[in-house]
């Protein structure tokens, strides 16, 4: 894929950790140049009184906090990030991602049972910017069509990915519901046949 001479630009002046301000203020450029995302969508520097602080910025279901260096500010964003996303959820309904970030360094997390749970995390790489930009794409879920490509269905769906871990929670706690019901059990016994089935199908065909 190729990116704009802007989107490059964007990106190491991002992984140079330039501050918080222009953190959010590249964040921003990136998102309407590169996926197309639409000004009035992005609300920047939301108040939330709740918590006694403001968003830096909410994107549909995401909340990103900027950082001037994410390290040595990280007890920071365990402080608020939990209140943040809590109030974003109690207010719609619904679950949300944060995102923090230097620049440089980008860290995704989501509530879980009530705790801060950091998803999965990278270290921008202007020369990987293919691989930058699926990431973050999967972090948010900005683009309502994504290209069926490897990189891109690892990043989406992988096992690192928000939509995995979100699935997997709730699968795990439907089993626990019904882990006795000996119809579920038998359908689970039936559907791991498959797919040992499967799997050994695809080893003679790999040979």
């Amino acid at each position: 894929m190729i990116h704009s001479s802007r989107t490059t630009d964007l990106l190491r002046h991002l992984a140079g950790r330039p501050g918080h301000d222009e953190v959010k203020a590249d964040f921003r450029q990136l998102l309407i140049e590169e996926f197309g995302v639409e000004l009035h969508h992005l609300d920047f520097e939301r108040h939330v009184p709740e918590v006694k602080g403001r968003l830096d910025a909410l994107i549909g279901r995401t909340v990103f906090e900027a950082k001037k260096n994410l390290d040595q500010e990280w007890a920071d964003v365990l402080r608020r990030m939990p209140d943040y996303l809590a109030d974003r959820e109690q207010e719609e309904r619904e679950k949300f991602v944060g995102i923090a970030s230097d620049g440089l360094k980008w860290v995704v997390f989501e509530r879980s049972g009530g705790e801060l749970v950091k998803v999965k995390e990278t270290v921008l790489d202007p020369d990987k910017a293919n691989a930058f930009l699926a990431w973050l794409d999967g972090a948010v879920a900005l683009k309502s069509a994504l290209p069926p490509d490897p990189l891109t269905v690892r990043i989406e769906l992988g096992g690192d990915s928000v939509a995995f871990r979100r699935a997997n929670e709730k699968l795990a706690a439907l089993w626990a519901k019904l882990k006795d019901d000996p119809a579920v059990v038998l359908k689970r016994q039936l559907w791991a046949q498959l797919l040992k089935l499967v799997s050994v199908a695809k080893g003679k065909i790999v040979r």
